[in-house]
Parts: structure tokens; C-alpha cells; sequence
């Protein structure tokens, strides 16, 4: 792996000047792609052995999986290169990963009725040592990365253009960060009679002019502009007379240290725009995720269709009724969805706003209703709210329009409640997994629950998602705060 790297280096250096992350990720699929896909063969031709009337079918899904693998992997930032998640983090993903892909095989292949023709010992065998192998792998890429940015040969250098307060903060910005992929290698001002000697532990160098020698003798990638955005014409003219060179030119941002890390520059027909917040599920993202809650919801609804048809019984059997209670709550951008669920309350006592919340040994909740809501079974009606488009699998579980926390709308608790409805309602979620769910009796319930479910919007991924799908059942058999 290092000599892999050294080469790839030595080629950046001398040739490009650079190792470009779309070249690292690259390398990262491939070795991914080629470990997993050469496993699953080789534990196929052990333990099966090859037999010409099934080895394409094995093939088959030994690619199938490889390439679900591999875009699992990509929405989960395992292929983010600057900085690199650390191996910690990097086998946390690629278990929980593998692990659903794993099961969602067997499912697959049980609904499919062909499960027989597969072993399952050559299955699980690639499964687990399938992760193993890429678990070390990942590990040993990323202190070979790190090893060679720690010695500058994989390190983005840029250069300092200004030394105002600009330039102050935007040293102090990176004194501040673990960060050995990226460095600042030498600081430059024209303006020698009103500078400081030196910034950030660096000497200033000289004016523009040693700026374009020092690029021109040592290896530089980006120059970064810490002027004012006021002194247009300043800046125009240095970026003029540092266009010939073979470099990124970047302006910094005035606000460079208030933690604008999180926010991108992009165009607005063609006129530079400072992004404070991205829509949720863009492009891709919401393509995936409508892919996953549909196809998820059609393979549970079919699992639990006999579950349907039992607790539809024993509500029946319970007390007088329909076997479904139909709610108004809040969906996607706050327009009203109607949710489904089995029905847990007397008819006569039914709260279509939930204006009254329901509480411990509650006189209005039937007995099977009791034992649906405490296991969360009254849910899963909503599956068919996902099949619909209305909800999704994971997401902020949707409120009923007056539900309230000590007396308080929950929108009156919370100033930035509606922010919640920026994605669509999940049948379960990160709140929910991580204890907030049931009754809202107190303020902090509420503000704690928002505060997970803005966690889940600003950080959504698939690999997320697939935690929060196998942490649900154990979070179900806690029973706390539900009923």
C-alpha cells in the first residue's frame, strides 16, 4: 500500500504538482471494489467449488453486491479524502454497512424463492471475512495517507496573499484544526511599511513578485487572497499578475473566523453567492432515499402482512370500531398528511388533534391498544404513508397538530420546531432511537427531541439511516416513556 502510494505521489509531484482527491477516491473504490469482488470468488471457489451450472449466478450477486457496497460507501463519506474519517469511524461504517447489505441479500433471496440455491456457509463466510479484509484495508490506507501528509509528499500547500485581520483569523482558523492534508507554506504583502513581521508563526516573505518566484521554485497548489472584498480594484490587480501561474486562487472570506466552515461559495447565474444552508436531499441524495423508503416499505409491508391481519383481529375482538384510527399531522414543509395507525383508543374517546396527551395508565386506551402503543406496533400502518410518498422510513416522527409540552403548542416550546418539517416524517428516527420518544410532559422532552431530529437533517446519510433501522427494534424493547 505505501509503495502504491509513493508511486501515485511521485507522479502528482513532478507531473500534475498535485495528488488530487478525485485521484485518491479512485484508488479507494477500485481497492474496495476489487478486495470485496475478490473474496466473495475466492471463498466461492473454496467452499462451493466451481460448477459451470451456478457460477454465473454466484458472480451475479457477488457483483450486485459489490456495486451496492461500493454507493453505501460513497453516501457514507468513506470516500471523503480531506481529512480522511479516521479508522475508528471508517469500521463502524463499513460493519454496519455490510452488515445490512448482508441481511438484505437473505431477505431478497428469500422473497425471491431462490434462496436454496445458495450456500449459506459461502455466504456468511465472505460476509464476515469480506468485512474483515476491508476493515484492515481502510485502516492501513489511512496511516499510509496520513503518514505521507504528515511528511508533506501528500500535503496541499497554499500560500498567503495579506496580512490584515483577514489573514489573521484565517491563521488562527487553522491553528485550531488537526488537519495535515492541507498547510500554509509562506505568507506575502506589498504593503511593507504597514505589516506586521510576521503572522501566524510565518515570516512575510516579500510583495507580489517573491510571491510568483517562490511558487515558481517550490511546490504550491492554491493561493489564498486575505484582502478586504472592499478594495476591489487591490484585488482585481493581484489577481491579474498571479494568473500566470499554475495555481488555485481563492478570495477568504471576510468572516473567515466565525466558523463559516460549514457554508460554500456557489453561483447564482453567475454572480458568487455565500450557501448558510443547503436544502435537504439534494439531487442524488433525494433519489436515494426515495429509492429506500419505497423499496423498504414494499418488502416490510409484505414480511408483516400476517402481523396486519393479526392485530387487526384482536382490535376487533377488543372493542367496537374500525381497525384503523386516521390522523391529521404536520408532513413535509408543514402541509397537512393524513397518517395512519391501528387504533388504540374507545372509539367514543378518540382525540383527533391530540389536544390531550396520553398518559401512564390512561382509563381512554383499550387493552390491545395498551400493548400496541407501549411496543410502537400502532405504527406501522404508516407504512403504507411511505409507500404513498407522504413519509419516509427514517425521518422526525410527524406530530399531531395540537400535541403540547406542559400546557404548550410544541412550536410554542420550541423556536425552531418547524424546521423539522424540512424533510419528510419517518416511522422512526434518531430522537427515537436514542430515548426521546413517548410522552411529552416537560419542555426539555420536546426541546431534546427537536435537537436530535436537526441532527439527523443536517447530517443525513444512508449509512445514518441504517443505524437508526437496526437500533429501532432494541430501542422498541426498552419500553421507556412509552404507553
Amino acid at each position: 500500500m505505501l509503495n502504491i502510494i509513493s508511486e501515485l505521489n511521485g507522479f502528482c509531484t513532478f507531473r500534475s504538482r498535485t495528488l488530487s482527491s478525485r485521484i485518491t477516491q479512485g484508488l479507494m473504490i477500485m481497492c474496495d471494489s476489487l478486495l470485496a469482488w475478490g473474496i466473495g470468488a475466492l471463498v466461492y471457489v473454496h467452499y462451493v467449488g466451481w460448477r459451470e451450472n451456478q457460477y454465473l449466478a454466484y458472480l451475479f450477486i457477488i457483483t450486485l453486491f459489490t456495486c451496492f457496497m461500493v454507493v453505501t460507501f460513497y453516501f457514507a463519506n468513506l470516500y471523503k479524502v480531506e481529512p480522511a474519517p479516521r479508522p475508528s469511524q471508517q469500521i463502524k461504517k463499513i460493519v454496519a454497512i455490510n452488515t445490512s447489505l448482508f441481511i438484505f441479500i437473505i431477505v431478497t433471496l428469500f422473497m425471491l424463492k431462490i434462496s436454496a440455491n445458495f450456500s449459506r456457509g459461502w455466504l456468511l463466510s465472505w460476509y464476515l471475512i469480506g468485512t474483515l479484509m476491508l476493515c484492515f484495508e481502510r485502516a492501513m490506507f489511512y496511516l499510509s495517507l496520513r503518514k505521507y501528509a504528515l511528511d508533506g509528499r501528500l500535503t496541499r500547500n497554499a500560500v498567503i496573499f495579506g496580512t490584515g485581520g483577514q489573514a489573521i483569523n484565517l491563521m488562527r482558523e487553522i491553528e485550531k484544526q488537526d488537519y495535515p492534508w492541507a498547510q500554509v507554506a509562506a505568507c506575502f504583502d506589498d504593503r511593507s511599511e504597514r505589516i506586521p513581521s510576521a503572522i501566524g508563526g510565518h515570516t512575510i516573505q516579500g510583495d507580489i513578485n517573491s510571491l510568483i518566484r517562490y511558487i515558481r521554485e517550490h511546490r504550491c497548489e492554491q493561493v489564498l487572497i486575505a484582502l478586504p472584498w472592499s478594495a476591489q480594484q487591490r484585488i482585481q490587480e493581484v489577481i491579474r499578475k498571479i494568473r500566470i501561474l499554475p495555481v488555485t486562487i481563492c478570495l477568504v472570506p471576510e468572516m473567515a473566523g466565525l466558523n463559516y466552515s460549514r457554508y460554500s461559495y456557489e453561483n447564482f447565474s453567475g454572480v458568487p453567492v455565500l450557501t448558510v444552508q443547503n436544502k435537504p436531499l439534494l439531487d442524488w441524495d433525494y433519489v436515494v432515499k426515495a429509492i429506500e423508503d419505497r423499496l423498504l416499505a414494499l418488502i416490510f409491508l409484505t414480511l408483516l402482512a400476517p402481523l396486519f391481519l393479526g392485530i387487526g383481529i384482536m382490535i376487533k375482538l377488543d372493542s367496537k370500531g374500525p381497525v384503523f384510527f386516521r390522523q391529521k399531522r404536520y408532513g413535509f414543509n408543514n402541509r397537512l398528511i393524513v397518517v395512519n395507525k391501528f387504533r388504540s383508543l374507545y372509539v367514543e374517546q378518540q382525540d383527533d388533534n391530540a389536544e390531550k396527551l396520553v398518559t401512564q395508565n390512561d382509563q381512554r386506551i383499550t387493552w390491545v391498544g395498551a400493548f400496541l402503543r407501549r411496543t410502537s406496533l400502532d405504527e406501522l400502518p404508516q407504512l403504507i404513508n411511505v409507500l404513498k410518498g407522504d413519509m419516509s422510513i427514517v425521518g422526525p416522527r410527524p406530530h399531531a397538530l395540537k400535541a403540547s409540552a406542559a400546557g404548550k403548542l410544541y412550536d410554542e416550546s420550541v423556536s425552531e420546531y418547524a424546521a423539522r418539517h424540512k424533510v419528510k416524517p419517518g416511522l422512526t428516527g434518531w430522537a427515537q432511537v436514542n430515548g426521546w420518544r413517548g410522552e411529552t410532559d416537560t419542555q426539555e422532552k420536546i426541546i431534546k427531541r427537536v435537537e436530535f431530529d436537526m441532527y439527523y437533517i443536517e447530517n443525513w446519510s444512508l449509512y445514518l439511516d441504517f443505524i437508526i433501522i437496526l437500533r429501532t427494534p432494541l430501542a422498541l424493547l426498552e419500553q421507556k416513556n412509552a404507553y
